[in-house]
């Protein structure tokens, strides 16, 4: 699937996506601007410049609330959208990545809700089927890392303080419970089924935890300081990103603001599964790697880039669409975002690298 941008964020190209100089929101018609911002939440996931799905919900913001949702499809890059799937009692649960889509026929859709909903899809979206979940579970986290193996971290309904870990590796036919993870792990990461990830809340200093035994065990590994020391009295939180094929970065910041010691985020990549790390200075949050050592970060209307997995960075566009951007990379001229603009949620997508982006169409179901 593609991945991550902090996140992501997850080949192709086609004319329309070449883009000008200026956001389309400023020069067209009113019509044409409604189409490119949504009120509703939504996600996306793109496995090519031109074919991507959205998880679309009806939901008062910014809290979530139960109501419908939609699966959507676009095959030419978000001018057009139909709609695969819909159904009741969704909302946009607090969970990473709710669209896994791994090619143009496989893929997995969660729509948090009572209960949690996971749908299978083996034809494009021609069909989904509903895949049971371990029942009596509040869900923090689902992964796949294929069209068969995936995970999920949840807690019982009953006593939330204590979370389980679960596999398939049929597909969500059937799940297995493995092993309790660490009690103080935090967040799940697969990037093939014997290599998994988990980050850490609590005192320092601040570590992850790596399984190289499809989650039967777990190794801890602390970070490094990045300064004299971490403060063995604060409360630390730990996130990682997988890389593209291999490398991870995490990030560290105080989960406790009122401590004296420096808040974060601190950011640290290693590409030997934990054993060694080296320090980054990452120069936004919304970061996305197109491999290991390449990088991009958008900070305003600004894409700097990285050849060097973040030791050094160099402007090359400033000239973004308004709006605070999420990026995820297809390959090094492609990629797509999600906007955070006035009114809701739009949709960038760029084929020349993000010198300059396009602003799509976004699904408006009825």
């Amino acid at each position: 699937m593609i991945a991550l941008a902090v996140i992501v964020i997850v080949v192709g190209s086609v004319a329309y996506l070449h883009s000008t100089r200026m956001s389309p929101s400023k020069t067209a018609s009113p019509a044409a601007r409604a189409l490119l911002v949504t009120s509703d939440r939504v996600h996306f996931n793109f496995i090519s410049p031109s074919v991507g799905w959205a998880l679309d919900f009806s939901e008062s913001l910014p809290q979530p609330v139960a109501g419908r949702f939609w699966v959507l499809r676009t095959l030419d890059g978000g001018r057009h959208w139909q709609t695969q799937l819909t159904g009741q009692n969704g909302y946009s649960a607090f969970i990473a990545e709710p669209i896994q889509v791994f090619d143009r026929d496989h893929g997995f859709i969660f729509v948090g809700g009572s209960p949690d909903q996971l749908y299978r899809t083996s034809d494009g979206g021609a069909h989904w089927d509903s895949i049971s979940l371990p029942p009596n579970r509040q869900i923090e986290r689902l992964a796949f890392s294929d069209p068969s193996n995936g995970w999920l971290l949840a807690a019982a309904n009953s006593t939330l303080s204590q979370r389980n870990l679960f596999a398939t590796h049929d597909a969500g036919n059937s799940w297995q419970q493995l092993g309790d993870p660490p009690v103080d792990a935090a967040g799940l990461s697969f990037r093939r089924p014997t290599e998994a990830w988990m980050g850490s809340f609590g005192l320092g200093p601040p570590h992850v935890y790596v399984s190289s035994d499809a989650s039967h065990s777990w190794q801890r590994h602390d970070l490094p300081a990045p300064g004299p020391s971490w403060d063995p009295t604060a409360d630390y939180q730990v996130s990682s990103d997988l890389l593209p094929a291999a490398g991870v970065v995490v990030a560290a910041f105080l989960a406790s603001p009122q401590s004296g010691a420096p808040p974060g985020p601190f950011y640290f990549t290693s590409v030997d599964g934990g054993i060694t790390w080296t320090h980054v200075r990452l120069p936004t949050n919304s970061v996305a790697y197109q491999d290991a050592v390449h990088w991009w970060a958008i900070s305003g209307g600004a894409l700097l880039k990285s050849s060097d997995a973040g030791q050094t960075w160099i402007q090359v566009a400033d000239n973004l669409p308004d709006g605070l951007f999420v990026p995820y990379i297809l390959d090094s001229k492609h990629a797509w975002a999600l906007l955070f603009v006035v009114g809701g949620f739009g949709l960038a997508l760029t084929d020349d690298g993000g010198l300059h982006w396009t602003r799509a169409n976004v699904p408006h179901p009825t």
